[in-house]
């Protein structure tokens, strides 16, 4: 009776794959419905999120569906291998294994490439870790960063390609690997266990998004210099290691490690004997599921030091809830708030060199100077630094600072301008 009764409850254990088919098929429908109000455009992306939370029907609750979706499904992926792992699948059933990895990649694949998407200050500033980690990488950096942007700047070339990315090519990897595993599994167990989990997983997020929008911070032009951007959940522990990253190791740590940790558990069906792959394996899931828990309650630990900032930030979203609908309001800003923030071209040309609120940054090996007190220097004052745009040479400044003749009007070289001279320590 003891027996039997522990064999029920482990039956239970052996659910993850059902969820996983419930919340992939969230994805897949949420997705498919959201495409259809979404512009991939810098320009409008921000505006048609922004008109399905307020005008489409349960639009708010389908994107919060599709955006918390994406975190539990993440969730429920790594889980499903550490399963597997545990039954010892990489050897008896190496199908079913090497599918789980892939799974897992992919997902977090869609999560990357769709957190940009809503064009918000969370967005560009994601989009700008992403161009970060993939410049640093030894050798490939400068190509990989050129083809994740489609150009030298992100742009809406750059939204399209996420886009592309995330509603062609890793739902139909996915799909592909989905009916790769099922065309190759033999024996169906515990499929009313399997629904079962599925649908309370499913009431459950469904409740949860009711109750909980999904985040959309202020377009990127309306952004303050003040703004503090949060990662989603599942990378929140990337977003915290990256901060013990010494300099230029942060394309390592960010991508380089997971991926080697990846690629050894999917292959781990041909490495050496039994005892050692399950050593490996094991070593791999421990060190993920240790970074994973320690660096998510370090970042959220952390939030005592900017609680009244992300406080400000949540009411400023919450009233804009309450407002209805407005495209002109959105993509039209209040000048008071331009003042504010940075001008939308220095975000666009500046911030990746010298930080969103001009507290320098590092771009690989190179640590690029703060623009704060620059005013202070001798030859920066307005018209200094509307001519050192046109000019950096003249100023006496070298490569990588470049000219911007081509691409700023002389107008929008004095808006950063000014917007630089204002910067205080």
């Amino acid at each position: 009776m003891r027996n039997q009764k522990s064999a029920e409850i482990r039956g239970w254990f052996d659910t993850t794959a059902g969820v996983l088919a419930v919340l992939l098929l969230v994805q897949f429908l949420t997705g498919i419905l959201l495409a259809f109000y979404y512009v991939p455009s810098v320009d409008h992306a921000h505006t048609t999120v922004s008109y399905i939370e307020k005008v489409v029907s349960s639009g708010s609750w389908l994107r919060s569906l599709h955006h918390y979706g994406s975190q539990w499904l993440a969730l429920f992926a790594f889980l499903h291998l550490v399963r597997l792992f545990w039954s010892g699948a990489y050897v008896e059933r190496r199908v079913h294994w090497i599918a789980a990895v892939l799974l897992l990649m992919l997902v977090m694949a869609g999560a990357g490439t769709g957190y940009s998407l809503p064009w918000d200050a969370r967005a560009f500033f994601s989009t700008r870790v992403a161009e970060g980690l993939m410049s640093g990488l030894p050798l490939a950096g400068q190509n990989a960063r050129l083809w994740l942007l489609g150009g030298n700047e992100i742009s809406t070339i750059t939204l399209s390609r996420l886009f592309a990315l995330h509603v062609l090519v890793t739902p139909f990897a996915l799909l592909g690997v989905t009916a790769w595993w099922m065309s190759r599994k033999v024996c169906w167990t515990n499929v009313n266990r399997n629904a079962i989990a599925g649908a309370i997983v499913f009431v459950a997020l469904a409740s949860w998004c009711s109750k909980f929008p999904a985040p959309l911070g202020p377009p990127v032009e309306a952004m303050g210099s003040e703004y503090l951007p949060r990662p989603g959940a599942q990378f929140l522990w990337l977003y915290q290691l990256l901060k013990y990253a010494p300099g230029g190791m942060g394309s390592i740590i960010g991508i380089g490690l997971p991926t080697l940790g990846l690629l050894i558990l999917l292959f781990l069906p041909w490495l050496a004997r039994p005892t050692t792959k399950r050593r490996l394996g094991g070593l791999v899931l421990a060190t993920f599921s240790l970074l994973i828990i320690t660096m998510t309650l370090l970042a959220y630990a952390g939030d005592q030091h900017t609680r009244e900032q992300l406080a400000r930030q949540a009411a400023a979203e919450a009233a804009w809830r309450r407002e209805p609908f407005n495209a002109q309001l959105i993509q039209s800003q209040q000048p008071a708030q331009a003042v504010v923030g940075p001008p939308p071209k220095y975000i666009q040309y500046c911030a990746n060199c010298h930080g969103a609120k001009g507290e320098g940054a590092r771009q690989g090996p190179l640590k690029f100077p703060p623009l704060l007190n620059v005013a202070a220097k001798p030859r920066r004052t307005v018209s200094d630094i509307v001519g050192l745009l046109n000019d950096p040479a003249a100023y006496g400044l070298q490569p990588p600072m470049r000219s911007f003749s081509d691409k700023l009007s002389e107008a929008e070289m004095k808006e950063i301008a000014e917007w630089v001279v204002q910067l205080k320590r």
